[in-house]
């Protein structure tokens, strides 16, 4: 699912609220960003375009709805980081998200958890998986 900042904002609204017509994300989001109707309008139809949102007319009304939830979007995004991102550098990476992001109690028992599993399956050396590799630039020590 490639989309831009401004197409994932309209699909945040979308995976709210289920089914939407244009104006109710104009409504929800448009002052924020300071977006026109036709801002709104051009993201969707975009989006429709992308097939990640289908439309439905009932009356003279588009309503427009999800095609990929939000966490299939999301496991997406994480294949295509993981697929982009040298394998040596992911651990640093989701470091980063971690140092970068808010978390509860709970949430951080979870992580905790995670890792411990992750534990039990630890390899001994992590295989780079540049194309092209360059230790200085991946680090991997090869």
């Amino acid at each position: 699912m490639k989309i831009s900042n401004a197409e994932w904002q309209v699909m945040k609204v979308i995976w709210a609220k289920g089914e939407v017509t244009s104006r109710e994300i104009m409504d929800t989001i448009g002052t924020k960003f300071e977006w026109t109707p036709s801002t709104v309008k051009t993201l969707l139809s975009r989006l429709v375009e992308k097939k990640c949102v289908m439309t439905t007319k009932i009356g003279n009304k588009f309503y427009y709805s999800y095609v990929f939830s939000e966490s299939e979007s999301i496991r997406q995004i994480i294949r295509e980081v993981n697929e982009k991102t040298c394998a040596v550098k992911l651990p640093s990476v989701i470091g980063d998200l971690i140092l970068q992001s808010d978390f509860t109690m709970s949430d951080l028992d979870r992580l905790e958890e995670i890792i411990c599993s992750k534990r039990q399956v630890v390899v001994e050396r992590i295989t780079c998986t540049c194309v092209v590799c360059d230790c200085v630039i991946c680090e991997c020590k090869k």
